[in-house]
């Protein structure tokens, strides 16, 4: 995860928890024992939230939940989770990747657009999520990613709803919307650009405040081959909002962003 999705601290992990977090909730409830999932495919997607620039690149997504409540996943982190009443908790720790100034490294995530911004170094955080589920299957979601290494880099809270529109035995298609929130610290990380930014850079400085930054919006499509194989495509429209979307490092407000994997649950 650290490598694979550089681009899940700002634009990415919407889309990536949004796109399984269903499919892995529906695989626990149908299975009484744990279970584990694990899937390997190709995304498309931005260089940062607001570049002009997309790229393909690898995607890869791994899942195991014991009964008792304990989960490793690619996603949420290593944690705990249990329904409370008509709740579904969570509380994990996990990692939010850093962003690279510039392709020189030729790492996979990085953008010539950003050089002289400076590295942001990837945060430890504390993943906490609760989740409901409405009449229709319609799902309302709030999750919070707090930086505990790093704590300039700030918090962000994602609000969610999710809904199925079509399903059979064999394929489920579903859409779903969320809003990410950032504090003032990871609004400023990642769109802000301060005196010594600006002189590296030749941007304007720029103050980003406490705000929404993100809006997401997904259609997700899952079919299942057999009890253990499945093909699970989404493809997103993600609209950078707020001072996100004034920042002089954003040069694109709207951007696609698809995936499709192949997975296997044992």
């Amino acid at each position: 995860m650290k490598h694979i999705f550089k681009l899940t601290a700002i634009a990415f992990s919407s889309f990536m928890a949004m796109s399984f977090s269903a499919h892995a909730q529906d695989k626990t409830a149908q299975e009484p024992e744990s279970t584990a999932i694990i899937g390997a495919g190709v995304f498309y997607a931005p260089e940062y939230l607001g570049a002009k620039k997309h790229r393909f690149g690898p995607a890869i997504y791994g899942e195991y939940q014991n009964k008792n409540g304990f989960f490793v996943s690619t996603a949420r982190g290593i944690g705990y989770g249990q329904k409370v009443g008509d709740f579904s908790l969570s509380a994990g720790i996990g990692y939010r990747a850093g962003r690279e100034d510039s392709r020189d490294s030729k790492k996979l995530f990085s953008s010539d657009d950003l050089k002289g911004m400076g590295d942001i170094p990837g945060s430890v955080t504390a993943n906490l999520h609760a989740s409901t589920t409405f009449a229709g299957g319609i799902n309302a979601s709030f999750g919070a990613n707090l930086a505990l290494s790093h704590r300039e880099n700030g918090n962000s809270y994602e609000f969610g709803l999710s809904a199925p529109i079509f399903q059979t035995t064999s394929d489920k298609v579903e859409i779903g919307g969320s809003l990410t929130y950032g504090d003032a610290k990871y609004n400023q990380t990642n769109f802000g650009v301060t005196a010594k930014q600006s002189t590296n850079s030749g941007y304007k400085t720029f103050n980003a405040k406490a705000g929404f930054s993100q809006a997401l919006g997904t259609v997700s499509w899952t079919h299942m081959i057999d009890k253990n194989w499945s093909v699970r495509s989404a493809a997103g429209v993600s609209q950078v909002m707020g001072d996100a979307a004034d920042s002089p490092l954003t040069k694109k407000k709207t951007s696609p962003i698809l995936m499709t994997t192949v997975n296997y649950t044992f």
